[in-house]
């Protein structure tokens, strides 16, 4: 996409999983919330990720590179594409060199992951200033170089390692920043069909969904099918969504929503309003999501996330009592069940836990990352 240089303030890139175009995304909202129009800004992406369907119905000008990280594992496939990878990274990195020196924009704003690399290595090359974003507790590996020569590495918690490190808090999208879920409350219940006197759970696996966390709501279900006052929304993923043993929808003999699954949703404010309570993983949005807006969470951490970082991301929440933890080790269907029916059960309980979410996510909610890109885009110019 062409865009006149003189008309462009940053570039963000970064993406491949929706844990990193959400973030891109947020950060795009509080740039133009700070003054900068969103035809000032462009986002640089992957063919291959999530931004191919999610950029583009935002109206935000975008070029997206044949770019590839390296895979884990050793099918054929994944040799093949690891071979590739270097020839894929080196022609995307001439594309970036092209891109922004036709832009010439005043920052580069990376939410890393492996699309963010050909950009940020542009940028350092065309003496264009880079502040990359770690919303993760523990950073991942391309943000952990680009903060070797970034401006300032923007950080979601302290302390940090990471050099020149800013405390900032993380990105969250606006709609959420500004949402206030008691009033939403029963709108949010209107909108899924769900009693406004209902106990509501809503259980999400993240992006790609959980098959732990669908194994385990299916044994919730189960186990609540008697209890007429209360209702299961679960957020499966689009992979599992045949897979789970349970109808689509299911009611209890009153009549009223029992269980619910959908494969994904956009609309995380009507789901986070709803609930009394969610069950989630810790992804770093997820995370900083929860607390945001204030909603009492049972946090199961991904085991294998590299570096376990998940589990990191769920204590900062857990340790302070903004959200309860369950590791994935200890998830058996009748503990699980368990913990989510005592906290159902609990209403002092849960408003408590959700009051110390709310109250740690203040940080989120006055998120500083535009500032901060301002500042280094006028040192540099």
């Amino acid at each position: 996409m062409s865009v006149p240089a003189s008309t462009t303030f940053a570039v963000i890139t970064g993406g491949g999983t929706s844990g990193h175009v959400v973030p891109a995304i947020a950060i795009a909202e509080l740039l133009v919330d700070a003054g900068h129009s969103l035809s000032s800004l462009h986002y640089v992406g992957s063919t291959r990720g999530a931004e191919v369907s999610m950029i583009p119905p935002l109206g935000l000008a975008h070029t997206f590179l044949a770019v590839d990280g390296l895979q884990r594992g050793f099918s054929l496939s994944k040799v093949k594409r690891n071979v590739l990878m270097v020839p894929t990274m080196m022609r995307a990195l001439r594309s970036a060199v092209t891109l922004l020196a036709q832009l010439q924009p005043q920052v580069v704003v990376s939410v890393g992951g492996y699309a963010s690399i050909p950009t940020c290595r542009a940028a350092r090359k065309l003496g264009i200033p880079v502040v990359t974003c770690s919303y993760d507790r523990r950073p991942g590996l391309a943000t952990k170089l680009q903060s070797r020569y970034a401006e300032v590495s923007a950080v979601a918690y302290a302390p940090s390692n990471l050099r020149n490190a800013i405390e900032t808090g993380a990105p969250v999208r606006r709609n959420l920043r500004t949402a206030d879920a008691r009033i939403l409350r029963n709108s949010a219940r209107e909108t899924l069909g769900i009693s406004a006197s209902a106990r509501v759970v809503v259980v999400m696996g993240g992006s790609l969904g959980s098959a732990v966390l669908n194994s385990s709501t299916e044994q919730l279900v189960q186990s609540l099918r008697g209890t007429e006052h209360t209702c299961i929304i679960h957020i499966a993923g689009e992979r599992f969504m045949d897979s789970v043993n349970l109808p689509v929808s299911m009611h209890h003999s009153n009549g009223t929503l029992a269980y619910s699954r959908i494969a994904y949703s956009h609309d995380m404010v009507t789901m986070y309003s709803a609930a009394d309570l969610v069950v989630c993983r810790a992804g770093a949005s997820t995370i900083a999501e929860v607390s945001t807006v204030g909603v009492c969470a049972v946090v199961v951490p991904w085991k294998d996330a590299a570096e376990n970082h998940q589990l990191v991301n769920a204590k900062w929440l857990t340790d302070r009592g903004g959200a309860v933890l369950l590791e994935e080790e200890d998830v058996t269907a009748h503990d699980f069940s368990r913990i989510v029916t005592e906290l159902l059960l609990d209403d002092d309980r849960r408003s408590a836990i959700a009051s110390r979410a709310r109250e740690l996510g203040a940080v989120h909610r006055q998120c500083s990352i535009a500032s901060v890109v301002e500042r280094v885009a006028k040192v540099q110019s």
